[in-house]
């Protein structure tokens, strides 16, 4: 049975529940800052075509698929090269960069960025 890659930008960890009692854990963390302060732009979950297949009956991962913040393939690639060509840049749930901080507060507290 092949394995499917699912490519995902969202924040944090998303633990669908399938029809058949079990659970499959898709993997966040996208746009979020890690201990070495790396920030990955999107991250990917090996799940079996039988997951797969019960996935897409779940009304939560349909809704994170159609609004774009998760993908499937059968080729396993780059989770960022991935996430840039065919999934929304983050969820609402993102930390904020100093342009997002700027866009939200037009007219707001001044955003400085850090100087190298």
């Amino acid at each position: 049975m092949s394995r499917i890659y699912i490519y995902s930008t969202l924040s944090n960890d998303q633990r669908y529940q399938l029809k058949n009692g079990t659970s499959v854990l898709v993997t966040g963390k996208a746009n979020v800052a890690n201990k070495q302060l790396v920030t990955p732009k999107g991250m990917v979950t090996a799940v079996s075509e039988d997951e797969f297949n019960l996935l897409q009956e779940n009304i939560v991962f349909k809704a994170h698929s159609k609004n774009g913040f998760v993908s499937a393939s059968h080729d396993k690639q780059d989770a960022e090269t991935f996430a840039a060509r065919n999934l929304a840049p983050a969820d609402k749930a993102a930390q904020d960069t100093p342009e997002t901080a700027r866009r939200r507060n037009a007219g707001g507290a001044k955003v400085k960025d850090a100087e190298a």
